[in-house]
């Protein structure tokens, strides 16, 4: 199983790579709805790496590592205009990184466990799982935006 979620979770850096050289000319449209551009989905999905590599370096060293919270949305709004392209390097850099540490811990080690905001255990393997279809959700949510 984790080979499975390893080998989603790598390619999500050529689907990040793949939708900015797509869409690279339409990146700060302001979607009808008012949404996040694709840029600030870009951003955000650099963000939540940013929290991911924190989150599996305290779930493999913290006993029940309680994950904190962070408003997305603040977040977007601190810098609407970031840079579209050190986003994508720094997502990229962060997953490639976690990846490299990931491949190495055993089952046991993927199994550990940490709290997520509203209370719910998650293992660490799942948690991997789960930013990738985070990320998948954002792209989609990008190309919506860039059209």
């Amino acid at each position: 199983m984790s080979q499975e979620v390893f080998a989603q979770y790598a390619e999500d850096v050529s689907r990040v790579q793949e939708f900015y050289n797509t869409f690279s000319f339409s990146l700060d449209k302001v979607p009808a709805d008012g949404g996040w551009t694709a840029s600030q989905c870009l951003a955000h999905i650099c963000d939540a790496e940013i929290s991911l590599s924190l989150r599996i370096r305290m779930i493999l060293t913290t006993e029940n590592y309680q994950f904190s919270s962070w408003d997305e949305d603040a977040f977007a709004a601190i810098k609407v205009n970031r840079d579209s392209r050190t986003s994508v390097e720094t997502f990229s850099a962060l997953r490639q990184n976690n990846l490299d540490l990931l491949s190495g811990l055993n089952d046991s080690q993927l199994q550990k466990t940490g709290i997520k905001a509203n209370g719910e255990p998650i293992s660490l393997i799942d948690y991997v799982g789960y930013m990738t279809t985070h990320v998948r959700n954002h792209i989609d949510q990008a190309v919506s935006a860039s059209k």
